[in-house]
């Protein structure tokens, strides 16, 4: 990118240390969440931010060029937002990725929800959709398309993605991404979006790996611009892909209710450099008022202490 020198955008592995460092491109799609469907999978300890019974999540779909994992593509399912005073942040219900060490990264050091799954993509012809261009996989330069790249305007492309354990394989969705940049009467003057900066922090942790709460913070330089939203839909089970557990099925049932939820916004992020922060332990609100009852209101005010009592004479 032209804000970032080529010498920051050098690959980093994990065992580098942070910030991480990803570029590619991405799609960030928000959608209205029922609360009920966002409480279900959110830790019972964090509130759930939300207005008339419902939330705002949605999805993070990125295909990276360069990371500390290599090329990969990552779909991060966002269930909601929590409140923990005295802030909010979104929370991942599941994040998917076609890399086993970058999934392992995930569960180990992050506290995210991680599993690697497969990312089929296709791009399929529909003369109904004469409008829309393929932006996934080819994407315009600035001012213009890529040389040798062909009109797609009969086409749109599809991404299945199937959850993957050892040989187990779990079928999830389909995602339909589309793009209405010619509705949008931009598409033919190379207009790829302002060049922005921008923080998508997150709270993470509750699992077993990583106990406590935590938040890290993404930071990206990006050209943005908005698209079509993408369609969602399931993937057919078969009868040797049937879920292991009543459990397995009903959380992915949820994470199917969060992105099939109604959308709001769609948000191409295209040349785009990400940066991760180290997550950092948070206090949850029960653990703030345990200290508040141990400690009195001083304990709140780092300048104060409380005032001492003398011992009892003996």
């Amino acid at each position: 990118m032209s804000s970032s020198s080529s010498a920051e955008l050098q690959p980093r592995k994990y065992a580098d240390g942070p910030p991480w460092i990803f570029t590619g491109r991405a799609l960030y799609q928000l959608h209205l969440v029922k609360a009920e469907v966002a409480r279900r999978i959110i830790p019972s300890e964090l509130k759930v931010v939300q207005a008339f019974g419902y939330t705002l999540g949605g999805f993070y779909l990125a295909k990276y060029d360069t990371s500390p994992a290599g090329v990969f593509d990552e779909l991060v399912v966002l269930a909601g937002i929590v409140w923990n005073p005295p802030t909010s942040c979104a929370w991942a219900a599941r994040v998917i990725v076609n890399s086993k060490e970058a999934c392992d990264h995930g569960i180990e050091e992050v506290g995210l929800p991680s599993r690697t799954a497969l990312f089929n993509s296709s791009r399929v012809s529909n003369e109904k959709r004469e409008s829309q261009r393929l932006w996934w996989n080819i994407l315009p330069k600035i001012g213009g398309r890529n040389k040798g790249e062909e009109r797609s305007s009969d086409c749109y492309h599809a991404v299945d993605i199937v959850e993957t354990d050892g040989s187990f394989r779990r079928p999830l969705c389909n995602i339909e991404l589309l793009n209405n940049s010619a509705v949008l009467g931009i598409q033919d003057k190379g207009w790829v979006g302002p060049l922005m900066k921008m923080s998508l922090p997150s709270f993470s942790g509750k699992t077993k790996k990583q106990p406590d709460l935590l938040k890290y913070s993404c930071r990206l330089n990006c050209r943005i611009r908005p698209v079509s939203p993408a369609r969602i839909s399931p993937l057919q089970l078969t009868a040797e892909e049937e879920p292991r557990s009543t459990e397995t099925q009903d959380l992915g049932t949820d994470v199917m209710s969060v992105l099939s939820g109604k959308p709001i916004v769609a948000l191409a992020f295209e040349n785009m450099a990400m940066y991760v922060d180290a997550p950092t332990v948070v206090l949850a609100r029960q653990e703030h008022a345990k200290i508040k009852e141990a400690h009195g209101l001083f304990s709140w005010f780092p300048r104060f202490k409380s005032p001492s009592v003398p011992a009892p004479s003996t």
